[in-house]
């Protein structure tokens, strides 16, 4: 039986073979026929002025052109469609559109696209060029951005230096800049959360900082007793106490701060009495004191006591334990919360925190993707969002009236199709006067109000309402694309993670990974005006 099938399956094929050899035709191209070369060249040097605004004419030079008319010309400015004013032989004049952004410039023959110069669009936003945003974060991420009272930023992330420092051991983590950008030597973070993430450090009434995230070390000190979460003061050096065991004289230094997390906290916020609200993926909190006596009786040992608290808890002022926050006293331990992560959060200014994330229940009651939590850690019924976005939402903001914009995954919202970004009353009602149309097919993961009432999105795309956006985009108070306010050229290789805004400057900074903002080298860091 298997000689039967050999030989039939070398006859079968070589029938195959030969059959195709014989009869062997070429097709018509299934892409449509060769094109005609145009024997047109574009020159790609920088153009003079190097920026151009909308509205205004510029000349690009090359050859070939006059044998074209002006309709068969199509000049584009990073996809936006430009009038040609004038054909020569060797050049162009071109009026700059209206909806131009920085970018390449490119010229369509006969549906055959020729790469032009870059040139670079002003108008309204535009990198503030006195901060320095390179070299900026180096080694990886910045997280988290926050402004201080003093003028001066501080930094987070999974970085190792920053502004090339010029430390022995760079800044790892954690950094202090000025508000010109530039590092603050006077703040040392030096091997600091090495291997570790910081994603929140919040600045004290008292200089410190109280520092969050995911890390079990500080400067290579106090392994297994710094588990993300740790006090600093203003200079860097770790907040620390001295602990003397009894009957010796050994003397130990073990951080001030007694409290400790399973898994990463990734965000704080300090309510008007001072309290501190944490969010993160943690379920027990460690409370640490010194002071027990040890099974010889001669030195005292550290006590643990662990709280089953999930994914939210609140400080008091002094940084110990609120159990009066989503506890259950009778248990005694936290209340279930959210059944799914917090991936952003904000206190508004009545101390309670707008949440959201990939959650749909909050203590076992419906809180689809967005929910509001009362000062006590509960939910508050009268934000409702009802069946809420169809995926995750990634990032929230508060205009001035109270209404939540949030962005994220979602393309669905109570039942209505709502792309990418949508609008909520300050009760959770989806406000459909705010309409980003086709949106993106991309997704956002950033979203942040300005002072001028627009609001920046940012994300992993490139077309943004069809315009060429690459990677952030600024819309109007309706959703729509703002014809004015996109004349950037947005980020290359990388995303954005947080933003800092300068209230009533009509600026913000903003930080994540990345390498170029509106054509220019930028590291993980760029201070935007408007």
């Amino acid at each position: 039986m298997y000689k039967t099938n050999y030989i039939l399956l070398v006859f079968l094929s070589g029938c195959l073979f030969w059959g195709c050899r014989k009869d062997a035709v070429l097709g018509a191209y299934p892409y449509g026929s060769d094109k005609e070369p145009l024997n047109v060249k574009l020159s790609t040097e920088t153009l003079r002025p190097s920026i151009s605004a909308p509205g205004t004419t510029v000349t690009l030079y090359g050859s070939g052109f006059a044998k074209y008319k002006k309709e068969e010309l199509l000049v584009r400015f990073n996809g936006a469609p430009a009038e040609v004013l004038t054909v020569s032989d060797t050049r162009l004049d071109v009026k700059v559109p209206a909806r131009a952004s920085s970018g390449m410039i490119t010229l369509t023959i006969n549906k055959q696209v020729l790469a032009g110069p870059l040139q670079q669009i002003s108008g309204p936003v535009a990198a503030d060029a006195s901060f320095k945003s390179f070299p900026g974060a180096s080694g990886g991420v910045v997280f988290r951005i926050r402004f201080q009272d003093d003028g001066k930023y501080v930094i987070m992330g999974s970085f190792n230096d920053y502004d090339n420092s010029g430390e022995a051991d760079g800044m790892n983590g954690m950094a202090r800049l000025n508000p010109d950008g530039s590092v603050d030597r006077s703040f040392k973070s030096r091997r600091g959360f090495l291997g570790g993430r910081v994603l929140d450090a919040l600045p004290l009434p008292d200089g410190r900082y109280l520092v969050a995230g995911s890390f079990s070390h500080y400067r290579n000190r106090f392994t297994g007793r710094v588990q993300n979460m740790i006090t600093l003061n203003q200079d860097g050096t770790p907040d620390t106490v001295l602990v003397h065991y009894t009957g010796l004289a050994q003397v130990d230094t073990v951080p001030a701060l007694g409290l400790g997390f399973d898994a990463p906290v990734t965000a704080l916020h300090r309510q008007t009495d001072g309290k501190i609200v944490l969010t993160g993926d943690f379920r027990k909190v460690y409370r640490k004191t010194y002071g027990g006596v040890s099974a010889d009786g001669k030195r005292d040992s550290v006590l643990i006591d662990t709280l089953r608290i999930n994914y939210l808890a609140r400080l008091n002022a002094d940084l110990t334990i609120d159990t009066t926050y989503n506890f259950d006293p009778a248990l005694p331990a936290g209340k279930p919360a959210v059944n799914g992560a917090i991936s952003d959060s904000y206190l508004n200014s009545a101390d309670q925190l707008m949440i959201a994330g990939s959650f749909t229940t909050f203590n076992g009651a419906a809180a689809v993707r967005l929910a509001r939590v009362d000062t006590l850690g509960a939910l508050d019924p009268t934000f409702n969002v009802g069946t809420g976005p169809d995926n995750t939402v990634s990032s929230i903001d508060q205009l001035p009236d109270g209404r939540v914009v949030a962005a994220g995954y979602f393309v669905n919202v109570a039942g209505k199709p709502v792309k990418k970004v949508a609008l909520f009353s300050a009760t959770g009602a989806l406000d459909n006067n705010f309409d980003p149309g086709e949106s993106t097919v991309g997704s956002l993961s950033h979203i942040r109000v300005l002072d001028n009432g627009k609001i920046l999105i940012s994300g992993f795309f490139d077309l943004f309402q069809g315009y060429k956006r690459s990677g952030a985009a600024i819309l109007e108070p309706d959703g729509k694309l703002s014809a004015t306010y996109n004349n950037f050229g947005g980020f290359q290789n990388g995303f954005i993670g947080a933003s800092a805004p300068l209230a009533g400057r009509s600026s913000l900074v903003l930080v994540g990974a990345f390498t170029s903002f509106d054509l220019k080298p930028v590291s993980g860091i760029v201070k935007l005006n408007y």
